[in-house]
């Protein structure tokens, strides 16, 4: 289950104290690649289930936490590992390679 961040509380709570994987979805309403990247995106809940823990935030409802990320566009996907940054996947990506990124992000962070 996707998760939403509504406030800082949120984003310390789902990401910075997160254990384990968790990929931060900065997305927009508005942003048409976000709205195709959607299907990607609960796909890889099945498919990474119980490695990845997935949570979202709306850059216009959270404009002031979207600032801190230095964000070039939406969609962009961070990889946290127990709370600390490993990786950025920005833009729309097919299915196949997103999954292929992610997954190649994690083999560079094992341990």
């Amino acid at each position: 289950m996707i998760e939403d961040i509504h406030s800082a509380a949120d984003m310390d709570r789902l990401v910075a104290e997160g254990e384990g994987y968790v990929l931060l979805w900065l997305w927009a309403a508005w942003c048409r690649p976000c709205q195709v990247m959607a299907p990607a995106v609960q796909a890889l809940e099945e498919r990474f289930a119980g490695k990845i823990r997935v949570v979202r935030m709306e850059v216009d409802e959270q404009e002031e936490l979207a600032e801190g990320f230095g964000l070039v566009g939406v969609p962009t996907f961070i990889l946290y590992k127990d709370g600390e940054e490993k990786g950025r996947i920005i833009g729309y990506r097919m299915k196949a390679k997103f999954f292929e990124e992610l997954e190649a992000m994690m083999m560079e962070n094992k341990g």
